[in-house]
């Protein structure tokens, strides 16, 4: 999903503007000076130069050529007082304050085009430079200015920036920091109250993706309705902010699986499209967003149409978006995750081309150093492996190891994202393993895992997919090698992902059926009936859990007739290899002609059949 929308900038520079102008106080009309006006003519050269300087200002578009003629008219009427007097005193410090309050501006300005240079082109050194100029405007903006909360907002959104970059902690701690001053400055009813809530809460968010920690996403969610709540309808704002406040929903579904949240995100972020006129700019990211909302409603539910709507929203998207705008490349990011998705439901081919189309264009479309590179060929590299995984050619999961190590060498140690595309490299390169059998592959996938697992906090919302995962690189390896410590430390760590999962939570399934396989396979070694007990009651679970049409219910489905398969072998129990049939059946017919594993779902019922009639003698 894109990113939750800051204020954006050339507002800000109107309002740096307008602040400028709101500094100048009335006392440069004071009573020395109105006197001016009725005295003799002589000082009439001093009233003209000043007007001048004024008018300066006051008139037409505040720039630098406009502020810097002001001051030079403005010295030159000072030139004209006789030194000592009151009068020059005064207005020798008021020149000095709007030499100050100039200095200020051009500095700020300075760092608001770099920041506007960053969000085009990902140069980080843009945002670092805009970081600096912006903390040595704050240094000198003194307490209770005008423009301090202002202020504060730019710098708290510039470190926002760095972090996305660089994905340094102290980073999102500083935005936090800066932009609750900002909103602490700010009283309620002033015009820019809600916007700096907004971006407070997408600080909070960032945190949240980099820790983990629930209070974040909690926090996100609070200040983001207190920026809708502030923000009257009708105004230009309010559908900026539900969009926001649905981003902030959306993520908190994920970490937690509540049905509620999807449901929220789904809701505002409508409304927020409802409220946005055809042609509008910002229309595009609001639908890209509801299709992100749709997607993980699909995984959560399983109901073809929510996929379909994803697919629907974001094309439209899509189609409203220049091919040099600077958001395209994402938008097309997510319509191929969308793909992806359709096709691991379908398994028609042509949605995972389309899938690879889309990203490999989302690639192209990105300069090299830009912040997103890294992501996008990680998201490529994940669409092109479920492409090796349907058909099977090498040639694909060879690319696909390519660019997920290209997305893991461009990811610097530290960055919040960094576990996650370790993660995706070691499952392509269980994926070759799997298909080769080499066991540098399963070495070098549990070893990126494993790195990913230890790069990860306790706590963090994706410390149980990693767990996950790096257990079943471990059931790889145990299959290949049948050392017991494989199977032994997988199973720890697969139970580890599950009680880390909360029930409800959209993965919870896949991950007892993670923890289901690998109890199996210890079976399969050691012969001990706890073993298939229990795999056969997680797997069952999963299945439990799972909503019919979900796009994994075949898969848990098959499984869990192997498991019952497996007792039975071992205990020749009839009711066993009946529910064996009974469930590897559905799992037939649940899964579409044409998908990558219905031959062998088919061959797994048909083994069934042949054990029963084995055990009977009894033909149908």
């Amino acid at each position: 999903m894109g990113d939750n929308m800051p204020i954006d900038k050339e507002e800000q520079a109107e309002l740096e503007q307008a602040l400028f102008l709101s500094n100048l106080p009335s006392e440069m009309f004071d009573e020395q000076l109105a006197e001016l006006h009725h005295a003799n003519s002589a000082q009439d050269p001093f009233l003209n130069l000043l007007n001048s300087a004024m008018q300066s200002l006051e008139c037409g578009e505040l720039n630098h050529s406009a502020v810097s003629n002001a001051i030079r008219l403005f010295h030159k009427a000072l030139g004209l007082l006789p030194d000592g007097s009151d009068l020059k005193t005064s207005s020798v410090q008021r020149l000095t304050d709007i030499e100050s309050e100039a200095k200020f501006a051009e500095v700020n300005s300075s760092a608001l085009q770099l920041m506007e240079h960053f969000d085009q082109s990902g140069d980080w050194t843009a945002v670092d430079n805009a970081v600096q100029l912006m903390e040595e405007v704050i240094k000198l903006t003194p307490d209770g200015h005008t423009a301090k909360a202002g202020r504060l907002n730019n710098l708290g959104n510039a470190f926002q920036g760095r972090f996305k970059r660089l994905g340094k902690l102290g980073d999102i701690e500083n935005a936090i920091l800066a932009l609750q001053k900002a909103v602490d400055l700010t009283p309620d009813g002033h015009a820019d109250k809600a916007s700096w809530l907004n971006n407070l809460g997408n600080a909070f968010l960032h945190r949240f993706e980099y820790l983990g920690k629930l209070g974040d996403i909690e926090s996100a969610i609070y200040v983001k309705q207190q920026a809708v709540d502030l923000t009257p309808d009708g105004h230009a704002d309010k559908a900026l902010q539900l969009n926001n406040l649905g981003g902030v929903f959306l993520r908190r579904f994920e970490h937690l699986g509540k049905l509620g949240d999807i449901e929220n995100a789904i809701l505002v972020m409508q409304k927020a499209i409802d409220l946005t006129p055809d042609g509008h700019a910002i229309k595009a990211g609001y639908l890209n967003n509801l299709g992100s909302a749709f997607v993980r409603q699909f995984e959560h539910l399983g109901d073809l149409e929510d996929i379909e709507n994803a697919i629907l929203t974001m094309q439209k998207a899509i189609d409203l978006t220049h091919d040099d705008h600077a958001h395209k490349a994402g938008q097309l990011n997510n319509l191929g995750t969308a793909f992806d998705i359709r096709f691991g439901r379908l398994g028609k081919l042509e949605d995972i081309e389309n899938a690879i189309l889309v990203k490999q264009q989302a690639v192209d479309l990105t300069p090299d150093g830009h912040a997103d590179k890294a992501a996008f060929l990680n998201n490529l590299g994940n669409a092109i492996q479920s492409r090796f995984e349907h058909l099977g050619e090498l040639r694909d999961i060879e690319n696909a190891i390519l660019v997920n190590q290209q997305a893991v060498s461009l990811t610097p140690d530290g960055h919040a994202n960094k576990a996650a595309r370790l993660n995706n490299l070691g499952n392509a390169l269980r994926s070759r393993f799997e298909c080769l059998g080499e066991l540098r592959d399963i070495e070098s996938a549990i070893l990126v895992q494993q790195k990913a697992v230890e790069s990860t906090s306790d706590g963090h919302a994706d410390k149980a997919a990693w767990l996950n995962n790096l257990g079943d690189a471990l059931q790889s390896r145990f299959g290949c090698v049948g050392q017991l410590r494989d199977i032994e430390n997988a199973i720890f760590v697969n139970q580890q992902a599950v009680n880390l999962t909360p029930d409800g939570h959209a993965n919870k399934a896949a991950r007892l059926n993670s923890l289901g396989n690998a109890l199996q396979s210890r079976f399969e070694c050691l012969g001990e009936l706890r073993d298939i007990e229990n795999a056969i009651l997680v797997q069952q679970q999963a299945v439990e859990l799972t909503s019919d049409g979900h796009a994994n219910k075949a898969a848990w489905l098959n499984n869990l007739g192997n498991a019952l398969h497996r007792r039975f072998d071992h205990g020749g129990k009839l009711r066993d290899i009946e529910n064996a049939i009974l469930f590897n059946q559905q799992a037939v017919d649940l899964t579409p002609d044409g998908h990558a594993d219905k031959a062998g779902r088919l061959n797994n019922l048909g083994s069934a059949f042949l054990d029963r009639f084995e055990h009977l003698g009894e033909l149908g």
